[in-house]
């Protein structure tokens, strides 16, 4: 069993039975049009015809519609294998997107078996998967943990199913950085710097625990650290280095285990060879010129949408996502959103949403607020129409880095609230 590094969450496994792709990226401007690939490449140097292709959960640097159906204009349509989620987004994303997909938890290809198992904490917002592949004529093992957050329940289930042929994995892939707004958006640039990069500095941090914790669970002969790699395009273009996302590189300084790879580097299981290794981090160079590059972009909002601002009635909107949100929230406590709206990069409406009984109430522009804990969003008014009528998504928009935060208590994330978001829109 051969598997082969493209970029960020795609691989390519070979078997003895088949050729598994997994979650292609290619299509630039990901999250609303912001995520770019670095470096960026021409994937078909790389992929050879698939076999399957499996996408682990529907974020759009994992699930990449306009890329699959290319790559089945060259190579023919091939099965999609994706989670069996009780939830599954993913599944009726695909139907709409003229895609095919295939639910599953286990195929048995005779050489080789493979299980995906879904990483479920019991919310309705789950959507991520793991991968295991086991060669049985070789006795090789790989499993691909995505970007599934360190849950025990679900790592627990993984080692059940490996300890079944092993007790050690050959190769594990693990993220060990992460997307998300924070900090880069919840901070000032210019009054707050010095504070944008401290908490860049313990986020980066915090991904590498993460990472550790699941190569001290399971016992692995190798890790490839993967996944989440990224950079902002268009205006966003300066809060990248305010991001607190490792180069892939800096894991070697703290895992011997961890094999870092050029584009098309791999390492065969069987016979352990291992080609195209990266000897260092990516040039701060390359890196510049590709963010002159995509500076230029528009997000996809700014090319989307003309209507002007009193066009919009979002006191109507805001009261019927607030009401659909509250029907699948999850909050066990009060907590408050406020949405500031702008226009031209001012501030020209602000709303509060209380998420407890869904009330909308416009509030005066410099109006302050008392409560303990609550968001405010600041957001382009183009934006917010489009997140309000499903044109956009909220996990998208917060991935993608599209408005500006203010939080209180600021280091008080609070999950359930941003769940809260997931469901709010009019539909």
């Amino acid at each position: 069993m051969k598997i082969k590094y493209i970029y960020s969450a795609c691989l390519e496994i070979s078997t003895p039975s088949c050729t598994i792709l997994t979650d292609p990226w290619f299509t630039e401007g990901a999250f609303d049009g912001t995520w770019y690939q670095f470096p960026k490449i021409d994937p078909f140097e790389y992929i050879s015809e698939p076999d399957y292709i499996y996408i682990s959960h529907i974020h759009p640097d994992h699930y990449d519609p306009k890329f699959l159906h290319i790559l089945f204009d060259k190579f023919g349509v091939k099965p999609i294998l994706i989670p069996d989620l009780d939830n599954n987004y993913l599944l009726f994303k695909g139907k709409s997107d003229g895609l095919t997909l295939t639910p599953t938890r286990y195929l048995d290809l005779g050489d080789i078996e493979i299980y995906i198992e879904e990483n479920d904490t019991s919310s309705s917002s789950d959507i991520d998967s793991a991968l295991i592949v086991h060669d049985k004529v070789n006795q090789k093992s790989f499993l691909n943990l995505n970007d599934c957050i360190f849950n025990q329940l679900h790592v627990e289930k993984l080692k059940k199913i490996t300890s079944k042929f092993t007790e050690s994995i050959d190769l594990m892939a693990v993220a060990y950085t992460g997307a998300g707004p924070f900090p880069q958006t919840y901070f000032d640039l210019n009054s707050e710097k010095d504070t944008l990069i401290e908490k860049a500095k313990i986020k980066k941090e915090q991904f590498f625990e993460r990472y550790l914790k699941y190569t001290n669970f399971f016992s692995s002969t190798h890790h490839l650290p993967f996944a989440g790699e990224y950079i902002l395009g268009g205006k966003l273009v300066e809060l990248n280095q305010y991001r607190g996302v490792a180069d892939s590189f800096e894991v070697t300084e703290f895992d011997k285990k961890a094999l870092v790879f050029n584009a098309g580097g791999s390492i065969n299981l069987v016979n352990n060879n291992i080609e195209n290794i990266r000897s260092e981090k990516h040039p701060q160079d390359d890196l510049n010129k590709r963010l002159e590059e995509i500076k230029v972009k528009k997000l996809d909002y700014e090319n989307d949408f003309n209507l002007t601002f009193d066009k919009i009635n979002f006191l109507r909107l805001l009261k019927k996502a607030s009401s659909n949100a509250l029907r699948k929230s999850e909050l066990k406590e009060q907590y408050y959103f406020i949405f500031s709206i702008t226009e031209n990069d001012e501030v020209i409406k602000r709303f509060l949403c209380s998420c407890s009984d869904a009330e909308i109430t416009e509030l005066n522009l410099l109006e302050e607020v008392r409560f303990d804990y609550y968001s405010e969003i600041i957001i382009d008014y183009r934006y917010l129409f489009g997140l309000l009528t499903t044109v956009y998504h909220w996990n998208n928009a917060e991935v993608g880095s599209l408005y500006f935060s203010k939080r209180k208590p600021v280091d008080n994330f609070n999950n359930q609230a941003y769940r809260f978001l997931n469901f709010f829109s009019i539909a």
